[in-house]
């Protein structure tokens, strides 16, 4: 397009702009403009706003920043006035000092808009500080003594392992590639390493970060070390965090590992519920680690009719010791990705998790690991309430839904790797037997469903997790040793 073309679509675009959005108020245009004044290239107004033609040789950085979210509603619903994207902490400080003067201006964080809440990584007619592109990989670097990697809080996962794969190492990161690292890593984050290593959170030993009086600090286990502690999965209330120094650690055998996924047939489910169930018990070896899917949907539920429950699998090395998998390899598939392949090609098994233009809620579930047969009885009955709903609300909606559970094991084998490497704000106790972390996900592609959609995620989640409290409530997490059975269950 001729920069005249563009020109003139934006200034038509501008006119929508009294029906697309609200005006914002003087306070944050004046925030908006102070930025743009000091950073000309680091700010981009709404592109549907009044003052787009200001920045019209920014414009695809705000379009591409509104645009990447799980979420939709983000997009749409919660355009910023403006978006300002920093390269580095004493832009973002600038920033922040900034909003001080003007407390009445909301603003929001994002790092790759991941989080699909809306308005948790996106702010209606206010600041929107975006750390991709310019604190992502520009600023994500190995060390000169090769201990750890820098990371920028914008990066993507998949680009990030692009980077440690150059010297066979990993960092212990997002399963899928397209995630962002500052969401994932602030929140604890769950990897394919977590058994070795721990969570994401537990490999970083420094973090550089900005208060909120516009400091910017060092946090570590010695300087600053409770702001460095909230850090590691305590989210990004405390401070806005603009690198951090991650654990470099070897991937596989020279660089090579084994992975992939296996797609599988409904009435294989109760097969794959044990296997999971004894994984999670088990668990073989800590470089060995499996995320389970299980899936409904479309109208109907016909996505039932194609495949049904999904399995990751991974090994931290070329192949698998035989019989590792064992229980898994004795339930026929449907088709396999299964190989030796690099930890980046790994990281972009189902298109690295990359997402857009639906609506999106989900939520999560912590539950002890039960002894077998109690588990696998419990996971059919959770199919069955998840498939049940799933059909009736595709039928009421006439909506295109993709829902599913995916039970992620939380094995005493990764609560004794976050130990060792210090621990975090979790508190996992190894002591306290084995856990899983349910996500249960739904995605809709009606607008009309922005408020019931998460409304009937909630009630399922809270229903099931009352049910489990009712019928499995005295029993104890298989591998438990110590602890108060009330809090374990």
């Amino acid at each position: 397009m001729q920069p005249q073309a563009a020109m003139l679509s934006i200034a038509v675009l501008s006119l929508l702009a009294a029906v697309a959005t609200s005006a914002p108020t003087a306070d944050t245009a004046k925030v908006c403009k102070l930025l743009y004044e000091k950073y000309p290239r680091y700010l981009a107004y709404n592109t549907l706003g009044a003052n787009a033609l200001e920045t019209a040789l920014n414009a695809s950085v705000y379009t591409q920043i509104n645009f990447e979210y799980w979420n939709v509603q983000n997009s749409y619903d919660f355009r910023a006035a403006c978006a300002f994207f920093p390269a580095n902490a004493e832009q973002v400080s600038d920033a922040v000092k900034l909003l001080n003067e003007y407390p009445s201006v909301p603003f929001g964080l994002k790092s790759a808009g991941h989080q699909p809440a809306p308005g948790f990584s996106s702010v209606k007619d206010g600041v929107l500080i975006a750390f991709e592109p310019n604190l992502g990989m520009s600023v994500t670097e190995r060390t000169s003594d090769g201990k750890y990697f820098i990371l920028g809080p914008g990066a993507r996962w998949g680009d990030v392992y692009k980077l440690t794969g150059e010297t066979n190492e990993i960092v212990v990161g997002g399963r899928l590639g397209h995630i962002g690292v500052g969401g994932l890593t602030l929140g604890g984050g769950l990897s394919y390493y977590s058994a070795q290593y721990g969570l994401a959170c537990d490999n970083i030993d420094k973090f550089e970060a900005v208060l909120a009086n516009g400091t910017i600090v060092n946090a570590d286990k010695n300087t600053h070390s409770d702001l460095w502690w909230a850090l590691r999965g305590g989210g990004n209330q405390f401070a806005i965090v603009t690198r951090m120094w991650s654990q470099a650690h070897p991937a596989g055998v020279d660089g090579k590992i084994w992975g992939g996924i296996r797609a599988y047939s409904i009435d294989k489910r109760e097969k794959l519920f044990r296997a999971v169930t004894r994984f999670v018990r088990d668990y073989p070896d800590a470089k060995a680690a499996v995320i389970p899917v299980f899936q409904f949907g479309l109208p109907l539920n016909l996505v039932n009719a194609i495949t049904g429950p999904i399995m990751f699998m991974f090994y931290d090395g070329p192949t698998p010791p035989d019989d590792l998998f064992k229980d898994f390899d004795d339930v026929d598939e449907l088709f396999s990705t299964t190989e030796t392949k690099s930890y980046y090609d790994m990281s972009q098994e189902a298109g690295g998790g990359s997402l857009s233009g639906f609506g999106n809620s989900f939520r999560e579930t912590t539950i002890p690991n039960l002894p077998e047969e109690d588990m696998v009885d419990f996971f059919s009955y959770y199919w069955d309430q998840f498939y049940n709903a799933t059909f009736i609300n595709g039928l009421q909606d006439l909506d295109v839904q993709i829902t599913g559970f995916d039970p992620q094991p939380l094995s005493v084998k990764i609560a004794q790797a976050s130990q060792k490497q210090g621990g975090n704000v979790y508190g996992l106790n190894p002591d306290h037997g084995d856990r899983i972390w349910i996500e249960n996900n739904l995605l809709w592609t009606n607008p009309a469903c922005n408020e019931r959609c998460p409304q009937q995620s909630e009630e399922l989640s809270t229903m099931l997790l009352k049910y489990q409290k009712e019928k499995y409530g005295d029993v104890l997490p298989t591998n438990y040793k110590s602890g108060d059975p009330d809090y374990v269950k």
